[in-house]
């Protein structure tokens, strides 16, 4: 077996695993919920940092979302890798079908990366931001949408970004760093 293989194996296992064995009623409820939530939470969230007159910052996650999804998109298109519930007929779908290719997963891309640029500038939010990230991680492999391995590589794509923007921010001290602290 090679390694590719074996790691697809633990792929679908864990992703089985979650999507079949950790079936309940909360999380029925719960997660396909998550999937239009996890937008108007991170809008709501914007729009709080505008309200608080941090408008830097405002920007500096909107400008991070939108470079997140023009850089996560095109990776969708290619790699082309199947969503679960059209390669496992075992695979429970309990959300609406997504027609874009799987890896990686956007909502975990765009909550890692919104959470890694707040979390900069308002630590105390941090481990509520992530553990929500986590869940919304979950939620997409739950409902059936996406594999482990695609949540994961939306994790670090996430992460990758929203530091890269903080870098790209530090870099701007005199336009933009010092007004957002």
């Amino acid at each position: 077996m090679s390694i590719a293989s074996f790691i697809e194996s633990i792929d679908r296992s864990v992703f089985l695993e979650i999507n079949l064995d950790f079936q309940n009623s909360l999380f029925d409820t719960l997660f396909p919920f998550l999937r239009d939530f996890t937008f108007v939470f991170w809008i709501g969230f914007i729009i709080y940092l505008l309200v608080k007159k941090e408008k830097k910052l405002a920007l500096l996650m909107t400008a991070g979302i939108i470079i997140g999804a023009i850089f996560t998109f095109p990776i969708k298109y290619f790699f082309e890798r199947e969503r679960p519930y059209e390669q496992l007929l075992s695979a429970r779908l309990i959300a609406p079908m997504e027609f874009d290719p799987s890896f990686p997963s956007g909502h975990t891309e765009m909550s890692f990366l919104a959470t890694t640029i707040v979390s900069r500038f308002h630590p105390e939010y941090s481990k509520y931001l992530y553990a929500f990230s986590i869940v919304v991680a979950l939620s997409r492999i739950y409902v059936g949408v996406h594999f482990p391995i695609d949540t994961i590589g939306g994790v670090i794509i996430g992460i990758l970004i929203g530091r890269l923007m903080l870098m790209l921010a530090e870099r701007r001290k005199s336009l933009f760093w010092e007004e957002i602290k």
